[in-house]
């Protein structure tokens, strides 16, 4: 039987902007992220965006920000108006695409994979024996929930209960796969408009409860965090819901994950992953309009970033600690020059010009703990973006040294032959897709064939295990505030690299057995 796996190389998410579109015969329109300088809406809102040209599309009221569809000079004028602290042309995320094989595995493993025994209601709660005895991939492929779980040995204490629960905001979840089913709860939304990123999805009709996963990205994070089946996470027995923000494309507009980030805190989810993130100026941005040719000053922040630092705000505010990758760039993200080089490097060819200094978000702010990723011999990954304060900790996400060595050397095929990848990259849980394409090669519908496994690599891998090991605390720990959680993440990290705190790992490796020393 054969089954998908696939090896993502690259999870940090990267911005673009939509082309204009035809707002009516004469005039060319996009859409734009509106920030008001209160942390909310103001009542004349709408009479506010209608007098400078747009429409309101999208609202996130509890941190002030709306979505706004209006012509390409929106943004200059608008930024100028006494309500507003920031507006630019929206940005949109996109996760890269992967690679992917096909392997052969046995006919008996196949019947593990799918044997599953369905959506838990209520408390669940396995013996640590009972998990690894059915966990039949666990030994074969998780290195990196090893590492974390002395062999699995913390299972026995601290495997989490549903009391617990962790939002993922992310790609979704595979409602079908029986890794997964267990520990999913009630409340998963979706934030994916009809249509998706570019309007064309048909199997995106807007349906809040429509969670499935039509990427593979969000299933494999949950899988990390929650899995217990044939594959476990971290926390076997902690509870999670899905946010939904990416469709099949991968793509989604900020607008989409800060209304995701505030529905989760309102929700009350004690944790939320984001293994997600971009770039953002604090310095001057200026955007070069592709069609007046005018170079546009749009101030001194990105409406994006001052979203975020809301939303993080709002989510601390609700007790909800948010937990984010540290990013897959390989720089030192506490050197604003190289940070803001990257994003002209980035973005320059979408009409964006940063001067002065940039950070990543969420993973900059404050608020929120930054993850950075080790490979299996605890080295910082080849691709980890690192900085001293700016990582918090490091956990697993995979490395691709060994790749890249038997690349060099013309030895690709014997590298994959031999499975060589399972002992460097984080495997974890996924769909199996087929996609329906136009002309012009965008996903217009889906097919789902099965439930699967694959190999990934990147901070979006390492992200997920540090939110397990935090809402395990959150589960010890009764009444204990998002910093309370953040400062024992911190202070109990297992220290790896030079001693002491440095610029890769943080405050050093979060493990189970460390946390709770």
């Amino acid at each position: 039987m054969k089954k998908f796996l696939a090896i993502l190389m690259s999870l940090v998410v990267i911005l673009g902007i939509t082309s204009p579109t035809m707002g009516n015969a004469e005039e060319e329109t996009t859409k734009f992220t509106v920030v008001f300088k209160d942390s909310s809406i103001p009542g004349n809102a709408k009479k506010t965006i209608k007098d400078l040209g747009g429409t309101i599309i999208y609202e996130v009221p509890e941190i002030g920000l709306v979505q706004v569809e209006a012509p390409v000079g929106f943004a200059s004028n608008a930024i100028n108006n006494s309500s507003i602290v920031a507006a630019n042309p929206s940005l949109q995320y996109e996760l890269p695409d992967g690679k992917s094989i096909e392997m052969e595995m046995a006919e008996e493993q196949d019947e593990t994979n799918n044997n599953g025994n369905g959506k838990g209601k209520g408390k669940t709660t396995t013996s640590s024996e009972t998990l690894l005895e059915d966990a039949s991939l666990f030994d074969l492929y998780q290195w990196d929930i090893q590492r974390l779980t002395n062999d699995g040995a913390t299972f026995a204490e601290h495997s989490g209960s549903h009391d617990v629960v962790v939002g993922i905001i992310d790609s979704g979840i595979d409602l079908n796969h029986p890794d997964v089913q267990k520990n999913l709860l009630p409340g998963s939304k979706n934030f994916v408009p009809a249509g998706g990123i570019y309007g064309v999805d048909t199997s995106e009709t807007g349906d809040i409860n429509d969670v499935q996963d039509r990427n593979g990205h969000g299933t494999h994070v949950a899988g990390s965090i929650a899995g217990n089946g044939a594959m476990l996470g971290v926390a076997p027995d902690v509870g999670f819901q899905s946010y939904r923000v990416f469709g099949a494309e991968g793509g989604a507009y900020s607008a989409w994950i800060m209304s995701a980030i505030v529905a989760a805190a309102n929700d009350g989810v004690d944790v939320i992953n984001m293994s997600l993130g971009g770039i953002y100026s604090k310095g001057q941005v200026y955007y070069n309009n592709p069609v007046t040719g005018e170079k546009e000053r749009l101030g001194s922040d990105i409406a994006e970033y001052v979203a975020y630092m809301r939303a993080a705000k709002y989510a601390e505010s609700k007790g909800t600690l948010i937990v984010s990758s540290a990013g897959n760039d390989a720089i030192d993200a506490k050197s604003p020059k190289t940070v803001t080089e990257l994003a002209n490097d980035n973005y320059g060819e979408l009409g964006y010009e940063f001067q002065g200094a940039s950070v990543y978000a969420p993973a900059d702010i404050p608020n929120v703990v930054t993850v950075s990723a080790t490979g299996p011999q605890d080295e910082l990954a080849v691709y980890s973006t690192y900085g001293n304060g700016y990582v918090d900790v490091a956990a697993p996400g995979g490395n691709y040294d060994l790749m890249l060595q038997y690349e060099a050397e013309g030895k690709s095929d014997e590298y994959m032959n031999n499975m060589l990848y399972a002992t460097e990259f984080a495997f974890s849980s996924v769909p199996v897709l087929n996609y329906i394409t136009n002309e012009d090669g965008l996903v217009v519908d889906y097919e789902y064939t099965r439930p699967s496994y694959s190999w990934y690599v990147g901070t979006s891998m390492a992200s997920p295990k540090v939110a397990a090991i935090a809402a395990l605390l959150y589960d010890e720990h009764e009444g204990a505030s998002p910093s309370d959680i953040k400062v024992m993440l911190k202070q109990t990290a297992e220290d790896i690299g030079v001693e002491g705190h440095d610029e890769k790992f943080g405050h050093g490796l979060t493990t189970v057995y460390s946390a709770f020393e």
